[in-house]
């Protein structure tokens, strides 16, 4: 598995995007000229139109596959946190987690899995119990492996650092995640 850095990811797509511009005149082009010209020129623009079809489609491809932006929710409680992320299929960033606090890392009890089911309906699963560690510590590794990281702590206040551009966000912004089930969670 590939895994390409952040500022990578917005090139790759960039140049999808200009090749199906590109195809798509390329095919333009092919469609109009076509008709006016030689039999050489025809089998010519048959292989241009063959070629311009093909690189629309890897590029429309591509584009599909290029990976969403993750999301990691940490919720404080007291001296331990609980880690949520929509990223459930990136399952090597959770293990990175996992690996470097590895003996402050525990398992969801079956009342925690309940309390924070809510969260599924907005495309957020609880993974990571994590006690006696440093708000700082986690955030920080948090921001190296996600996209975003959003905090609350008791007190409900909300952080918000985006790391789509740096893996080292300077400030954070006070707002939430789009969750309609957060209301409910609060007991």
């Amino acid at each position: 598995m590939v895994i390409f850095q952040r500022n990578e990811l917005s090139r790759n797509r960039l140049l999808y995007i200009l090749a199906i511009v590109l195809a798509v005149s390329t095919l333009v082009t092919v469609l109009t000229e076509y008709g006016r010209s030689s039999q050489t020129a025809q089998a010519a623009y048959i292989l241009l139109g063959i070629a311009a079809v093909g690189v629309l489609a890897l590029s429309v491809i591509q584009l599909y596959s290029i990976p969403k932006r993750s999301h990691a929710l940490i919720i404080q409680r007291d001296q331990e946190m609980i880690v949520a992320t929509n990223a459930i299929h990136e399952g090597f960033k959770l293990r990175f987690l996992r690996d470097v606090l590895s003996e402050n890392v525990f398992s969801l009890s079956d009342e925690d899995r309940a309390k924070w089911k809510m969260l599924e309906a907005d495309g957020y699963y609880a993974s990571l119990l994590v006690r006696n560690i440093r708000k700082v510590l986690l955030v920080r590794l948090c921001t190296m492996a996600f996209d975003d990281v959003y905090i609350v702590d008791n007190t409900n206040r909300w952080e918000h650092y985006d790391c789509s551009n740096t893996a080292e966000p300077s400030f954070h912004k006070r707002e939430m995640p789009p969750i309609r089930a957060w209301n409910q969670t609060q007991s």
